[in-house]
């Protein structure tokens, strides 16, 4: 499953839902971040045999973090590992087995 995967209601932004997924999932409030944008959107399909179809058009939102204090929801959040963007681009096969969200 994706981290933040903010799921807005009727009437409810998609930045709205992503901060109170934020805060739901990571404990990261408003006052430790600014720039909260969307970034990209993209289109989800999958089947499953004998269970229907996910089907979804999802939203990637970037933001900057100022203050990484977390306190994560262990109902959600089974750990953590920080690792530098650039790192992380440039070698996706070094963290592909951690199954990171």
């Amino acid at each position: 499953d994706g981290t933040v995967a903010s799921h807005p209601v009727d009437g409810q932004s998609q930045t709205d839902a992503t901060r109170q997924r934020l805060e739901e999932e990571l404990g990261i409030t408003p006052d430790q971040y600014d720039n909260l944008r969307l970034t990209d959107r993209f289109e989800y399909k999958r089947y499953f045999e004998n269970a229907g179809v996910e089907h979804e058009v999802c939203a990637v939102l970037k933001l900057t973090l100022s203050d990484r204090e977390l306190e994560p929801n262990e109902d959600e959040v089974a750990g953590l590992l920080w690792v530098p963007y650039e790192r992380l681009h440039s070698n996706p096969e070094w963290y592909r087995q951690l199954r990171l969200c």
